[in-house]
């Protein structure tokens, strides 16, 4: 990543995402990272693959459990 930045917002929940828009619309060059695999913090959406790494980790989901379906769950405080 050769690209510089005016600023650089680490996280993307929901205030983190209304700085980066604020800052862009002023005309800032934004880049916005967090640590997880989906954006959001806790206000995120998860599929259900998302979802079981969350809560089980590496663990193996069997094969009819679904995962697969493209469903998304709401995840918040």
């Amino acid at each position: 990543m050769d690209e510089e930045y005016d600023v650089i917002v680490l996280g993307t929940g929901l205030k983190e995402c209304i700085l980066s828009g604020l800052l862009s619309v002023d005309g800032l060059k934004v880049l916005n990272m967090d640590r997880n695999d989906y954006y959001g913090g806790e206000s995120t959406s998860l599929n259900l693959i998302q979802l079981w790494k969350r809560f089980k980790g590496n663990d193996k989901a069997s094969r009819t459990s679904g995962l697969d379906q493209g469903v998304q769950c709401r995840y918040g405080p």
